[in-house]
C-alpha cells in the first residue's frame, strides 16, 4: 500500500527531489499526488496536507449503508481500494494527539471500523461460498478485502474437491 499516491496540499515549496524515476518539484498553494511514504513524511514536517483522507463521518455514513443491505451479499459499498490504510492514518493521527477527546474519537472509530469489517467481510465470505466473481462487486471490495474474497473461494473450491474426490 505504501507504493500508493496520496492527494496533497502543497503547504510549502519542497524539492526538488530526485526519487530514481522522477523529479519531485512541488510547489506552494498547488494540489498534487505524490507517494504515499512521501505524503506522510512531508505531512509530519509541514509541507504538505494529505487530502484524500477519511473522516469518522464518512465511516458512520459508510456503517450504515452496510447495515442497510446487511443480508444481501451482492450489496457492498464501494470503498477506495487504500480504505483501510487511509482508517490506519486516521488512527494515527488520533493516537498522536494525546488529549481526551481524540481518544473518545479513537475508541469510536475502531467501533465503527469493526462493525464495516464484521459486515462486509460476512458478505464476502457469502460471495466467495456462493461462487460469484460479478467483477463489479469485486471492484467494490478493498485490497486486503479481495485476498480474502479469493482465499475462501480457494479453500472452498479445495474442500469441495477433496469431499467430492475431483
Amino acid at each position: 500500500m505504501m507504493l500508493t499516491k496520496k492527494k496533497v496540499l502543497v503547504l510549502d515549496d519542497w524539492g526538488p527531489y530526485d526519487n530514481g524515476f522522477e523529479e519531485i518539484v512541488l510547489s506552494k498553494g498547488s494540489e498534487d499526488e505524490v507517494s504515499t511514504w512521501l505524503g506522510i513524511v512531508l505531512q509530519k514536517r509541514n509541507v504538505v496536507k494529505i487530502t484524500d483522507v477519511i473522516t469518522i463521518d464518512e465511516l458512520g455514513r459508510i456503517l450504515f449503508q452496510e447495515k442497510q443491505t446487511i443480508n444481501t451479499p451482492a450489496s457492498l459499498s464501494a470503498l477506495p481500494k487504500d480504505f483501510y490504510h487511509r482508517v490506519q492514518l486516521l488512527r494515527d493521527e488520533l493516537k498522536g494527539k494525546n488529549d481526551l477527546q481524540a481518544l473518545e474519537l479513537l475508541r469510536k472509530l475502531d467501533q465503527v471500523v469493526n462493525e464495516i469489517v464484521s459486515i462486509r467481510i460476512r458478505k464476502i465470505m457469502q460471495l466467495a461460498f456462493l461462487n460469484i466473481s460479478d467483477e463489479s462487486l469485486i471492484d467494490r471490495m478493498t485490497n486486503e478485502e479481495f485476498l480474502v474474497y479469493k482465499t475462501i473461494k480457494s479453500v472452498i473450491e479445495r474442500g469441495i474437491g477433496d469431499i467430492i474426490g475431483s
